[in-house]
């Protein structure tokens, strides 16, 4: 079969794509689309690519320069609800151009498209016999954003739970429904009849979440297919050599702020670094995810050890804490090697993510994008000391382990067949 992979031009959404293609060119003809700034991460897939057209670029550096105010904002409800209204509900039509454009190119049988590319709705909401089969791949935890399925977390009374929810509606659920419904009227869609926030998963011919079942909440949409975590790439990052001879006797703290929140080492990175150097029992390691040693702008404690990349998949193994700002992909690779977390993020995902930590009993949510020093060696303390949060963490990693994502991802493609 030939499977077009749709991304936005952003590079966290592109890698789980990345993966899904490699899988997937084992046994079919596999073409990706997205903005040409990106070419590079695609062709080091080794996967075939089509440039979406310049003007139609959905590459969210274009965005961040046409909107300088958005990097501004504070990291929270304000920032989403603009990303949401101004990038991706604004950009339908452009992405619905750039999978016409890619399809008069590439034929496909099947649409392999990202949980936040929304150009699909055009053929979704065509009669099935009209258009290629669509599927669409979580890139962050299952309906993130829409409110749906939220349950009431541990610690949260059932008052303060129903006020959040008012809050997050008015806040988000409904400006951006309103923005959706406007977008959609702009390129002739007719009303949809699910909310806009769920409806790539309710729409889709197939769902398929890289992830497992019980890091989300519990849902009720049957096109829905967890199939626990694909193989990365490969990295070039390769085990330190300081990594062998450290103190074994020491308990590990790893800390990230990925590679896109990490112009600012003040906002997690720093704050760990100072609320852990005195603590005795435990070495801190950090990865400043690209960003040059230096972009840290303290003395390094004698307990600590920085490096621009680290091979996570070597070093999880022998981590005790993961202290993240709650990228989806880092929290995934640290459940399927049972690591608990500490986790202090509010940007794109983020802070569904870190409420899923907290749901999930993995973790602790800091509520905050910008930690205090005490504050994360407080909650690495309690991660470090109370057995729950790691028996919980343990339990995930043997339900990763019971998966197989490639198999499944084949399975579930190939059975979709080259209906379109």
């Amino acid at each position: 079969m030939k499977i077009l992979v749709a991304s936005l031009g952003i590079p966290g959404h592109l890698n789980p794509m990345l993966s899904a293609g490699r899988v997937l060119a084992q046994q079919h003809e596999v073409m990706v689309t997205t903005s040409n700034e990106l070419r590079g991460m695609v062709e080091a897939a080794g996967l075939a690519f089509i440039a979406e057209p310049a003007e139609t670029s959905t590459f969210v550096g274009k965005f961040i320069a046409a909107h300088p105010e958005f990097a501004q904002m504070p990291a929270g409800l304000e920032q989403l609800r603009f990303g949401l209204e101004h990038y991706i509900a604004a950009g339908i039509a452009s992405q619905a151009s750039n999978l016409r454009y890619a399809l008069e190119i590439f034929a496909a049988d099947i649409i392999l498209a990202d949980s936040f590319f929304f150009g699909t709705l055009p053929l979704l909401l065509r009669p099935r016999a009209e258009r290629a089969t669509i599927v669409h791949l979580g890139i962050s935890v299952l309906n993130v954003h829409s409110g749906k399925d939220v349950p009431q977390r541990p610690g949260v009374t059932a008052d303060d739970w129903v006020t959040e929810r008012v809050h997050y509606r008015e806040s988000i659920l409904d400006p951006v429904q309103a923005a959706f419904a406007s977008a959609l009227h702009e390129c002739g869609i007719r009303p949809l009849e699910v909310p806009v926030l769920e409806s790539l998963a309710v729409l889709s011919d197939l769902y398929i979440h890289p992830g497992i079942l019980s890091f989300d909440y519990p849902h009720d949409i049957s096109n829905v297919h967890h199939i626990g975590r694909l193989p990365m790439a490969s990295g070039q990052s390769v085990v330190p050599d300081w990594w062998e001879s450290r103190d074994r006797s020491k308990r590990v703290v790893l800390v990230t702020q990925g590679t896109v929140a990490n112009r600012d080492m003040s906002q997690l990175i720093e704050p760990s670094l100072i609320g852990l150097e005195n603590e005795h029992d435990v070495i801190v390691i950090v990865t400043t995810g690209g960003q040059t040693l230096d972009s840290i702008a303290l003395e390094l404690p004698s307990n600590a050890y920085v490096e621009t990349f680290l091979p996570f998949e070597r070093i999880l193994p022998f981590v005790d804490v993961l202290v993240t700002n709650g990228g989806y992909g880092t929290v995934n690779m640290a459940l399927a090697y049972g690591v608990p977390m500490v986790v202090a993020g509010l940007s794109e995902d983020k802070e569904e993510v870190a409420a899923h930590v907290h749901w999930a009993g993995v973790g602790v949510d800091l509520h905050t994008s910008r930690a205090k020093s005490e504050a994360v060696r407080c909650a690495v303390r309690q991660v470090l000391d109370m057995p729950d949060y790691r028996r919980r963490a343990k339990e995930m990693e043997a339900e990763f382990a019971a998966c197989d994502a490639e198999t499944s991802l084949l399975e579930l493609i190939g059975s979709l067949g080259g209906a379109g």
